[in-house]
């Protein structure tokens, strides 16, 4: 019996149930883990795999929102900054500091267009100048100094610049540099929040691939979409946190909404290892002059660039549009124009819908990435209030976590016992060190303190852990454990989401073969349930791109 049977049987087993919580984004995830910690007795689903929509899909940077300070967020960004500084501490396995260089094209250009981007007024393009940036670094650093532990800003000329970078365009009067972070794996760290939340409540639940099918009076109807079957649960409180299909969980539970106004962003990643070496490690962050903010910075070995801000209404159907690529690979030509950049390049491309709040402003960019949680009261014969998780970005998931969390404990009327603010998450967690062993420091790497909890099921053991024959940095014992320690029931889940194979470009077929193999014998798949899941995760891997005879598509399937 695999865990995932367990978890379907618990399920089965209990009616009722305090919170439940629709929608395993960051978001719905940071309220469980939070919740789960008070004591209280959770259910967490969604319809596809943990962090799977938006929240897999961010530039995945951990940062306080530098551009957010010209429309005078700075709440936001005080609060984003102070959440980097934590996650840097609280999840270091996963979340890196990020030196960001800012090419300057002049002095005192953008003034004029930040007074206007202040009082909410569309910029017309003009270049941000030395003295704009410096001073929005300045005020960055001070909204940013709680717990820090980066170093603070500085300037650079163009000499100094060009020496630093090579091959950024030589017409740059100088640059600026700043610290920010990022992420290795978005989704790793919210599938080790699921699990901190059941290991502090073992009463508390989380499952992927159950969906909220409708509702029934007092009870909602969920679906296993994996095996079918069919549950009915009773909340005391619903918890909406669908991200982009909020309004489609609220028609589900037979209420009528519109709070969900979402824009498509799509990223590359792109195999250069001319400009790999050229980044040494840092982020290049710029202006284009359509007043948007693109970046491009070393993603293990590839390059990652990003981002588009195209407004949508159909979040099951985004793709990455020929045109998006084309206006990123322009936007790189004009920071590196010596290098060559073409679409032969790309090895990855992602895309996901940003769950902003509705909103009519022209300018899709100016929507706030703040975040908001309107609530739904009992009526109608519904019993339970629904509360509605609205924006937020990925840095302050654990702040917007506690606030719901707040409101859910006073609405049961329970005491909150203990904050997040300083918690460590899975694999942050000081319990081992890498040590000498060249195989240690590599799990260390991927799964922090958490490769001990793997090296314990190897204690014992004579069958090895064999290296894979594709993917020899895995072991096949490893990717066993990640099928059933870290919930990865499919095998879209295990390429796309636990393991960064897809993402780098090494998901070829004879790879995904290998996999396949290993999660079956693991999971107890026949013949058949193992060729669909390839196909399902070659299908999902081709439509990432409208074009069929995409880069993408030839590298993944050869």
């Amino acid at each position: 019996m695999n865990d995932r049977r367990q978890h379907l049987d618990r399920l089965r087993a209990r009616t009722d149930w305090p919170v439940v919580i629709v929608g395993a984004g960051i978001n719905g995830i940071a309220t469980f883990r939070d919740l789960s910690l008070q004591g209280v007795d959770c259910l967490l689903i969604d319809t596809g795999d943990f962090c799977s929509g938006a929240s897999s899909a961010p530039s995945r940077m951990i940062h306080g929102g530098l551009k957010y300070l010209e429309t005078g967020e700075f709440r936001l960004v005080g609060e984003a900054t102070h959440e980097r500084n934590r996650l840097l501490k609280n999840a270091p396995h996963l979340v890196r500091p990020l030196e960001t260089v800012v090419p300057l094209h002049s002095r005192l250009g953008g003034l004029t267009d930040a007074v206007g981007r202040f009082f909410g007024r569309k910029g017309g393009g003009e270049d941000r100048g030395a003295w704009i940036v410096k001073l929005g670094f300045a005020l960055y650093d001070f909204l940013g100094r709680k717990e820090r532990t980066m170093p603070t800003h500085r300037m650079m000329d163009r000499a100094q610049a060009l020496e630093s970078v090579p091959g950024l365009d030589p017409s740059i009067v100088g640059a600026g540099i700043y610290y920010d972070a990022w992420i290795t794996q978005p989704e790793r760290l919210g599938v080790e929040l699921v699990l901190d939340g059941e290991a502090a409540n073992p009463a508390s639940l989380g499952l992927n691939h159950v969906a909220l099918d409708s509702h029934e009076a007092d009870r909602l109807v969920l679906v296993d979409r994996i095996g079918g079957e069919r549950f009915e649960v009773r909340p005391t409180i619903l918890v909406n946190a669908a991200g982009a299909w909020i309004d489609g969980a609220n028609r589900a539970a037979g209420i009528s909404s519109r709070h969900i106004g979402g824009t498509k962003g799509s990223h590359l990643l792109l195999d250069h290892p001319g400009m790999h070496r050229a980044l040494a490690g840092r982020m290049i962050y710029f202006g284009r002059k359509d007043g948007r903010i693109c970046l491009a910075y070393p993603f293990l070995d590839k390059v990652l660039t990003g981002s588009t801000d195209l407004r949508t209404t159909s979040p099951d159907s985004v793709v990455c549009e020929d045109s998006e690529i084309d206006y990123m690979l322009g936007a790189l030509r004009e920071v590196f124009p010596k290098l060559r950049i073409e679409r032969d390049q790309i090895v990855y491309t992602y895309c996901g819908v940003r769950p902003l709040p509705a909103s009519d402003a022209a300018n899709p960019g100016a929507v706030s990435r703040d975040h908001s949680m309107p609530v739904h009261e009992p009526r109608d014969g519904r019993p339970f209030p629904v509360l509605c998780l609205v924006g937020g970005k990925w840095t302050t998931f654990r702040a917007f976590g506690a606030e719901v969390a707040d409101a859910v404990l006073a609405r049961l009327g329970r005491p909150r016992r203990t904050g997040t603010e300083n918690l460590p998450i899975g694999g942050g967690r000081p319990n081992g060190r890498a040590g000498d062993d060249p195989r240690l420091a590599q799990l260390h790497a991927r799964y922090g303190s958490r490769a001990h909890d793997f090296l314990a099921t190897l204690e014992g053991v004579n069958d090895p852990d064999r290296p894979l024959a594709y993917l020899p940095e895995f072991g096949t014992r490893e990717i066993a454990w990640l099928c059933l320690a870290e919930r990865a029931p499919t095998l879209a889940d295990l390429v796309l989401r636990r393991t960064t194979i897809a993402i780098t470009g090494r998901a070829s077929l004879p790879a995904i073969e290998e996999m396949a193999g290993i999660a079956a014998r693991t999971l107890g798949w026949d013949e058949a349930r193992s060729t669909r899941e390839i196909q399902d995760l070659l299908d999902e891997l081709a439509s990432r791109h409208r074009t069929e005879a995409t880069a993408t598509g030839q590298r993944l399937c050869p």
